[in-house]
């Protein structure tokens, strides 16, 4: 129980602000950092999966003596883990890469050249390269390191705490 307190609420539980999450989170951690899991026999792949583990993969912690043995052993996983390991149904992998593509889909189309409508006014890339150059019209100067640094001298120097903020927001 120590070590799982340690895990869920001081080391990682601490940066998850969504109480579900968290509570999502110590249930894995209750169940993945456990005595049964340094038992030889302990599997992370569920007694009875709905979809076959890719490569009949089995999860588990080995112990082996070599450090080739862990390097084999990871090189071994399959390139997309079953949803089931985690506990979720394999529909739920069906559902997450369906979503994927819908959000690449919309994101290409987003980004195709669009047409004008043909009433003589100004493309959409005409717009955008005008507003880009009235902008790097705006630009100040290139900075110049050596320049600054001797009017925060002026001003004191890097003693001043004000002027260390400065250099830091100028660099």
């Amino acid at each position: 129980p120590t070590v799982q307190y340690m895990v869920a609420e001081a080391q990682y539980g601490g940066k998850i602000t969504d109480d579900m999450d968290r509570r999502l989170f110590t249930t894995y951690t209750d169940l993945w950092v456990s005595s049964p899991v340094f038992n030889e026999a302990f599997s992370y792949n569920p007694a009875n999966p709905v979809k076959k583990m890719p490569n009949d993969f089995n999860y588990k912690i080995i112990c082996p003596l070599e450090i080739e043995q862990y390097r084999a052993y990871a090189s071994s996983f399959p390139e997309n883990d079953s949803p089931e390991i985690f506990g979720l149904h394999p529909n739920a992998d069906l559902t997450f890469r369906v979503k994927e593509v819908n959000e690449l889909m919309l994101a290409m189309s987003e980004t195709q050249p669009k047409q004008g409508g043909g009433d003589g006014g100004m493309s959409r890339e005409d717009i955008v390269t005008e507003k880009a150059a009235e902008l790097v019209g705006k630009l100040p100067e290139d900075y110049q390191e050596d320049e600054y640094k001797s009017k925060i001298r002026k001003l004191g120097g890097m003693e001043v705490p004000l002027n260390i903020f400065l250099y830091q927001e100028i660099q």
